[in-house]
């Protein structure tokens, strides 16, 4: 049993959903598989400006399902032979006829909930699948479309919905169909309630974890249009390579810090079941991509990988009457808890006079409000100075399972930095001494990356071709 995910590039045209049959035909089918399959690339901006259009009483967002029905159009037409086109075509017809009657209900009664959004987010997935469903057939590969909404519960978070693992892998295990080619949408789920829910942007890769996971699957393969896993950004940094294997715990740090041809929660599922999970790329089938397991085979460089999350504020409680009093940490994570804010980074002075947090720049007012407003009555005793916001940073960080054996690394980065006159504002690190993270200005983040993957890859690079030499 394999499990492969195609990511939105990778169904964004009939020419790329042809490469997908052509990558499928590889596997020696027939191969018990999974496919689970993502929006057509742009398609779920385009949703969520529908439902943002009906929102304001823009009727506007008529013209954009207008496109989106050119868009699915032209792929059926390419893709399936005219005398078995109008079927499909009523399908398409049909699923952006549900979206308009949402909208339009939108529109006229004023109310848009995170339920109604995650609807209308649904049907980007429904509409891919259901077109890459017909033309496999029309590729010789039989397959069965599910509708993922059927097997995946979730709770009523509706927009980054957290997953009923007990009681999905038990649908899964239970109604599965048993034949060698399933389609399957991923993204989208369904509550307990039985209104549809979606896993967050990027969940496509998830909701493969979650079939394979739960069907013991020998692998899982994502597919996208990069050669794997990048040991740095290769839009910022021109001598960026492909990583051959890294483990899992690698691969979640890079995942989270920025590497976006995986989103971090798909490793969770597959560290449980123990299921490798290899990346490649569609349009490239013949590169090896990056194999992430428990156990990766050794490479030649300690530091995997390079990594940046732009656009983050920074914010620092300080003051003296911290020093010694419980619970300061708690009050301040729970008061940005509930602004629904995600913390990305935070490091602590060991004199307890200060707790400094990384989020992100579009949430640093909240955050500060938040703050402000919990610490108000200490704040204006003077035991708590004004909640300090920098905005316009980046998070920079070095990942790798083998820096807790090598001394001096941070220094190393410290030094590269400090050469360089770049102004490091806050430094983490975690006991595993897997991750380092800098937090610095955002208009010296490409530079930075570039210097300490020079540092860390180029050189070793050139060491290595001396020792050979």
């Amino acid at each position: 049993m394999l499990v492969l995910k195609f990511g939105g590039t990778s169904v964004s045209n009939a020419a790329a959903i042809q490469q997908i049959a052509a990558v499928l035909k590889e596997k020696k089918y027939p191969h018990h598989m999974v496919v689970v399959l993502s929006a057509m690339s742009g398609v779920t901006d385009m949703l969520i400006s529908c439902y943002q259009k009906a929102g304001k009483q823009d009727n506007s967002y008529h013209e954009v399902i207008h496109l989106l029905e050119a868009k699915h159009m032209e792929a059926i037409e390419q893709l399936v032979p005219y005398s078995f086109q109008i079927e499909v075509k009523g399908r398409i017809k049909l699923l952006l006829r549900e979206l308009e009657d949402i909208c339009q209900g939108v529109l006229l009664l004023d109310e848009l909930s995170d339920s109604i959004k995650a609807r209308v987010m649904s049907y980007g997935e429904l509409l891919s699948s259901a077109i890459v469903s017909v033309a496999f057939h029309h590729q010789g590969l039989p397959n069965t479309l599910i509708d993922s909404r059927d097997y995946i519960i979730t709770d009523s978070n509706y927009l980054n919905a957290k997953v009923d693992q007990r009681k999905t892998y038990a649908r899964i295990l239970e109604q599965m169909p048993d034949v060698d080619l399933v389609v399957a949408p991923g993204f989208i789920a369904r509550t307990d309630a039985g209104k549809t829910s979606v896993l967050g942007r990027g969940g496509s890769d998830y909701s493969a974890s979650i079939y394979a996971a739960a069907l013991g699957a020998e692998r899982l393969e994502v597919w996208s249009d990069v050669d794997g896993m990048y040991t740095a950004d290769p839009r910022k940094v021109k001598a960026a390579h492909s990583i051959k294997e890294l483990s899992y715990k690698e691969a979640m740090e890079l995942a989270y810090f920025g590497a976006k041809v995986l989103y971090p929660p798909t490793i969770a599922p597959l560290v449980t079941a123990n299921i490798p999970l290899l990346l490649k790329n569609t349009f490239n089938p013949s590169h090896k991509g990056t194999l992430i397991t428990a156990t990766p085979a050794p490479g030649p460089n300690i530091i995997k990988g390079v990594s940046c999350i732009d656009n983050i504020a920074l914010i620092t409680l300080s003051g003296s009457g911290m020093v010694g009093v419980p619970g300061i940490a708690m009050r301040m994570f729970k008061a940005v808890a509930t602004r629904n804010i995600n913390i990305y980074f935070i490091t602590q002075s060991s004199s307890e006079q200060s707790i400094t947090i990384a989020l992100a720049d579009t949430e640093g007012q909240a955050a500060l409000e938040a703050l402000t407003d919990e610490f108000k009555y200490h704040i204006s005793a003077g035991e708590v100075d004004p909640v300090n916001l920098e905005q316009h940073m980046s998070i920079v960080a070095i990942v790798g399972n083998g820096m807790i054996q090598q001394p001096g690394i941070a220094g190393t980065m410290f030094s590269i930095l400090g050469d360089h006159k770049i102004n490091i504002r806050a430094i983490a690190q975690g006991a595993t001494e897997r991750n380092i993270s800098l937090v610095i200005r955002g208009e010296d983040s490409v530079t930075a990356v570039n210097l300490l993957h020079d540092s860390f890859f180029l050189a070793k690079s050139e060491q290595t071709a001396k020792a050979l030499a």
